[in-house]
């Protein structure tokens, strides 16, 4: 997949920050959030509001998450709160996660809610399907 040149380009992290963002357009209109670094407890939210700020714009959002090298369990309350954020704008959005992403996922959404990619091919394939439903019909036992 060839990315076009980054809408935000990178630029060193702040000590404090230690996480960078990069925007850019792929094929079919997909918009492509990527984040490298450490996600913790002070930047979480840094990610919630880039990934925010770019919505706008997008139907189709893949947030690729495979360069992090650190993402706290406060990492999935931003998650959440994109895919609510998306739902909202009906957009229709993948995590592609990494291993530091897949561990704290486990743990926190063993039901698999928010929708995973482990490619960049099978994150193109999600998002340019039909949109699915954030909603999960639950069944009593």
């Amino acid at each position: 997949m060839s990315l076009a040149p980054s809408i935000h380009p990178d630029k060193p992290a702040l000590p404090r920050e230690r996480v960078r963002f990069a925007t850019s357009s792929g094929r079919s209109s997909v918009l492509v959030v990527t984040a490298e670094g450490e996600v913790d407890a002070a930047n979480a939210l840094s990610l919630g509001k880039h990934v925010e700020a770019e919505l706008e714009n997008a139907s189709r959002l893949v947030v690729d998450l495979r360069g992090l090298d650190f993402f706290a369990v406060q990492g999935f309350s931003i998650l959440h709160r994109i895919n609510v954020m998306c739902s909202r704008h009906a957009v229709n959005w993948v995590v592609l996660a990494g291993t530091e992403v897949n561990r704290v996922l486990r743990v926190c959404d063993p039901d698999g809610g928010l929708l995973v990619a482990d490619t960049m091919e099978s994150a193109i394939a999600a998002v340019t399907r039909p949109p699915r439903s954030h909603l999960r019909l639950v069944t009593s036992r």
